[in-house]
């Protein structure tokens, strides 16, 4: 939204009754009675109220001010510890999995592409049951790029994934992969 400033109005007819002149101010006023500290901005002396931006970057910088309206809400809520953060561009979220898939079938399914710095199938916390889900971590973001083209909707284990890079949940703690059970164990290398 954009302040208007108003610099010449014309009426070409005036709709109300004759008698009410003495209802307009002798003054303009500068602010409305009821503004605040921080209810009124003006127009910036530097600010051109004559200038057009184009749509397309009016609806970048409208974008921009709604991410990061939201990232400080999912901040305030608890769900980002910061709000300026980012999440990786190695590591990607594989769905649709089955069952019986363990994290070590994925790391060798995926080795292919490159480095995996970790794999971790999404547990259930109480049973540790296979939520059909998974994180799997590449050492560089080129391997996820190939790995998120080439793998989307491949057969593993007789079900067909879904591949797609991961957002803000691998860095809430989701997926921690270990499904609350003591028996089950991180693997991680570097």
């Amino acid at each position: 939204m954009k302040d208007v400033q108003i610099r010449h109005v014309v009426i070409p007819d005036d709709p109300y009754p004759p008698g009410l002149e003495s209802l307009i101010p002798t003054s303009p006023q500068t602010k409305p009675p009821d503004a605040g500290l921080n209810s009124f901005f003006g127009i910036g002396e530097d600010e051109d109220p004559l200038s057009t931006v184009p749509k397309e970057e009016e609806e970048r910088i409208r974008r921009e001010a709604a991410a990061k309206s939201s990232a400080l809400t999912l901040e305030m809520v608890g769900d980002l510890p910061f709000a300026n953060i980012r999440p990786s561009d190695n590591v990607l979220f594989v769905c649709k999995l089955n069952t019986v898939t363990r994290d070590e079938d994925l790391e060798l399914i995926f080795s292919r592409f490159g480095t995996i710095m970790s794999c971790q199938v999404i547990r259930d916390k109480k049973t540790g049951d296979s939520l059909q889900s998974a994180f799997i971590e590449f050492d560089k973001r080129e391997d996820a790029e190939q790995v998120y083209f080439k793998m989307q909707n491949v057969l593993v284990d007789d079900r067909r994934i879904w591949v797609n890079f991961s957002g803000p949940a691998k860095k809430r703690g989701y997926g921690a992969g270990y499904g609350g059970r003591e028996d089950l164990v991180q693997t991680r290398r570097y």
